[in-house]
């Protein structure tokens, strides 16, 4: 969209000058200065962000401005300081996504015109915002943030002085779960392994490595031929990568077995610590009759649930989750808003005590019950802990800030005129 507002609204200009007023100096902190037209486009950028506009009384922005100036002369004088090639960097990026909403170059170079800007002069304005945020934030960080310490006394207190206050948790029930993986039986296996022995084969009576691997790889870089270009140690996963580096440049490897398939590997160049290789994979993927397989288990043991067996326990047994098996397939307490969106819907129009039918999602397979309905309660202090650290801290944080800021106001020389 070719709009001046685009601009505007993006880049929060300050030196954009109301032509019909006359400009003139209406604060002073330190040796700096902040110019009425700064102050009137400070409240335009505000305003066009939807604030609220008894927010945006000029003297209560002005002071916002003072204060930003007093947090990045401190931060200066303190010497902290910042990657400059970062910065320059990040403005770069965030001109050519501005420009990306232009239909074109000159669009975009029109647009700049009528600001009467030029883009190196946008550039240096987004240095200079992006270096007084990071000058602040790494001198609040510093001299405030690390000296507060929320104590878990204060925490506990808090809660037991707000807990009927708190926002109460609402009917949420035990939430259990059987889940396998659609894996490639013994018989796919077997196969891929016959499919890459035979091209072994092929390639000991002397056929051609590229053409093999761009007729029968598995892996996009059959489209070259096999070859994987150059690569370090620590780029591959481990079998892969101590087959290739213990080959001599033209050898050609045994069959190499990953967690992505068999793999034949041929050295086309070998540098100081890095090696040149293509190779040949024929991965191993689960078949329809795989899938068939793992739902008919899935299917009978929700039969074996519905008639009576317990669901806990032929999780232990049957499911491929390790986190949840041992506990009998138990992932927590989820009120109607936790549970992932994904399995809501047949979770929720399940009753609560039934298992629900097989699901399935991307090569795993599921079995879900509501085991148990808790009523609704206040939340506990173990649940909302982080939460009430979080919101004490915030309040400290605060409070230290302004502290800091009045004392920052008292050491420095300003002066307002407005």
């Amino acid at each position: 969209m070719r709009k001046l507002f685009l601009i505007m609204l993006l880049i929060s200009m300050t030196f954009m000058a109301n032509a019909e007023v006359l400009d003139k100096i209406v604060a002073k902190v330190g040796t700096e200065i902040i110019l009425m037209s700064e102050l009137q486009q400070q409240i335009k950028q505000l305003s066009s962000t939807g604030i609220d506009p008894a927010m945006l009384a000029p003297r209560a922005v002005l002071n916002q401005m003072v204060e930003q100036r007093l947090i990045v002369q401190k931060a200066k004088e303190l010497d902290i300081q910042i990657d400059e090639q970062a910065i320059k960097d990040y403005a770069a990026r965030y001109i050519k996504q501005i420009k990306s909403q232009y239909p074109s170059e000159a669009d975009f170079q029109a647009d700049l015109t009528k600001m009467k800007l030029t883009q190196s002069e946008l550039q240096k304005h987004f240095e200079d915002q992006i270096t007084e945020n990071a000058l602040s934030e790494q001198l609040i960080e510093k001299y405030i943030s690390t000296k507060i310490n929320v104590e878990e006394s204060e925490m506990r207190e808090f809660y037991e002085t707000s807990k009927d206050t708190l926002a109460v948790k609402p009917v949420s029930w035990e939430l259990r779960l059987i889940v396998r993986e659609v894996t490639p039986s013994e018989e796919s296996q077997l196969k891929a392994r016959a499919v890459i022995d035979s091209i072994y084969q092929s390639l000991q009576t002397g056929a051609d490595f590229a053409q093999l691997a761009s007729e029968h790889s598995d892996c996009a870089s059959s489209q070259q031929g096999g070859d994987l270009g150059l690569f370090k140690r620590g780029m591959m996963v481990k079998p892969f990568e101590d087959a290739a580096f213990e080959l001599s440049v033209g050898e050609t490897s045994g069959i190499v077995e990953t967690q992505f398939g068999y793999h034949i590997i041929r050295l086309t160049e070998k540098r100081a610590d890095e090696v040149r290789a293509s190779h040949i994979l024929k991965t191993v993927a689960a078949t329809e009759a795989d899938e068939e397989r793992e739902m008919a288990l899935m299917n009978d043991l929700r039969s074996r649930i519905l008639a009576g067996e317990d669901f806990a326990v032929i999780a232990r047994e049957y499911s491929m989750d390790p986190e949840s098996k041992e506990d009998g397939g138990l992932l927590g307490e989820f009120t109607e808003q936790d549970i992932p969106q994904l399995f809501s819907a047949p979770i929720l129009s399940t009753p609560v005590g039934e298992v629900t039918e097989v699901l399935k999602n991307e090569g795993m397979l599921y079995l879900f019950i509501r085991d148990k309905e808790l009523p609704s309660r206040i939340y506990t202090y173990e649940e909302v802990k982080e939460q009430l650290q979080s919101y004490l801290f915030q309040g400290k944080q605060m409070q230290a800030y302004q502290q800091w800021i009045e004392e920052a106001r008292r050491d420095a020389y300003i002066e307002i005129s407005l």
